[in-house]
């Protein structure tokens, strides 16, 4: 049953999100006067199909992807409504449009997560622990954080993220915080408890309101996105491993765990999984904006350098470009899926 409930729970997650990126490219692409040929939700053989118009829309048998074909995209063409005889502005807006509606789904999830959620954990110390770094340093209740090694925070997530990322000696945290308003540069320590480092402090739990619910939802969209691209650029660093990279397989252990807790804890368990498709819809969106070949971030910098030039790039050799991104991006693919397949069993 868990297995059933976890491969309609994963198709569910994933059509939604391939759905709303190809709609977001198909509505901005009518809406500039692009001709769109087909518009696609699956992969591989068509099962239902209807014409409209001028475009084709087709469910295709495997649910591993989906497409927005539009006149013009790969190839020369003569049609005045081709994407490639659009102007770059337009080209830029159809382009980032499909990222942009994932972005503003996982805003619309918080907003909802947020709305039924019973409060939230706000940057505000609520409790400082006896013979803690955090009553050395002179930290005290009711101290708003307000930077966390010289980064904003805005949310509490913001302050997590950057201690959960402290490599600096020692595992010192800088924080400005305010207190009686006015701003105190603090220095932290951890110390030993219980056999690992802590700071020792607690934080104040916020009520939720209709403005909160809408504040932190904003935030929770940036730092989302924020993530994706700190942790896309310690990759790169080799400060994280590919061990710790997941591919298809790998979220779809991690939607089964999801599955699995909904089950034992009903509404709270529906929540974490909401939680989960949150992330995974604008980790799709920041992802395909960075300026890889085959992402839409990739055709986005052709646009850029053609708008810097004032000339566009030959559509054979950009092509030629996107389809080594596309070999690269497979390859790595298929190592991460036999990474996941392993750790898994």
């Amino acid at each position: 049953m868990n297995f059933v409930l976890t491969a309609i729970a994963a198709i569910i997650i994933f059509a939604v999100m391939i759905f709303v990126h190809e709609l977001g490219h198909f509505i901005a692409a009518k809406s500039l006067g692009v001709k769109v040929n087909e518009f696609a939700l699956g992969m591989g053989p068509k099962i239902l199909s209807k014409q409209k118009g001028e475009t084709l829309y087709s469910l295709r048998l495997f649910p591993i992807g989906g497409f927005c074909a539009m006149e013009g995209e790969d190839e020369e063409t003569e049609d005045e409504r081709a994407f490639n005889k659009k102007k770059p502005w337009k080209r830029f807006i159809i382009l980032v449009s499909g990222a942009a509606m994932n972005i503003l789904l996982g805003f619309v999830l918080l907003i909802g997560i947020g709305a039924v959620s019973e409060g939230y954990v706000e940057p505000v110390i609520r409790e400082v622990v006896s013979d803690s770094g955090a009553m050395e340093a002179g930290l005290v209740s009711g101290d708003k954080i307000l930077r966390a090694n010289g980064r904003r925070v805005n949310i509490y997530e913001d302050l997590s993220w950057e201690v959960s990322n402290n490599t600096q000696e020692n595992a010192v945290l800088n924080l400005v915080v305010e207190r009686d308003r006015e701003k105190k540069e603090i220095e932290i320590t951890p110390k030993e408890s219980d056999g690992r480092l802590t700071y020792g402090m607690s934080f104040e739990i916020g009520k939720n309101s209709v403005f909160k619910t809408i504040r932190n939802a904003g935030y929770r969209t940036i730092f989302y996105g924020r993530v994706v691209i700190d942790s896309f650029i310690q990759l790169i660093r080799g400060k994280v491993p590919l061990s710790q990279v997941s591919g298809p397989i790998g979220i779809v252990n991690e939607i089964g765990n999801a599955v699995e807790a909904a089950q034992e804890s009903g509404v709270e368990g529906i929540l974490n999984l909401l939680s989960l498709a949150v992330l995974l819809t604008i980790n799709l969106g920041v992802f395909n904006l960075l300026p890889l070949p085959a992402l839409d971030g990739g055709r986005i910098l052709f646009v850029i350098i053609e708008m810097i030039r004032k000339k566009p790039i030959p559509v054979d050799k950009e092509a030629v470009v996107h389809f080594i991104g596309i070999v690269l991006l497979l390859g790595l693919s298929v190592i991460i899926a036999f990474k996941d397949i392993f750790t898994i069993w």
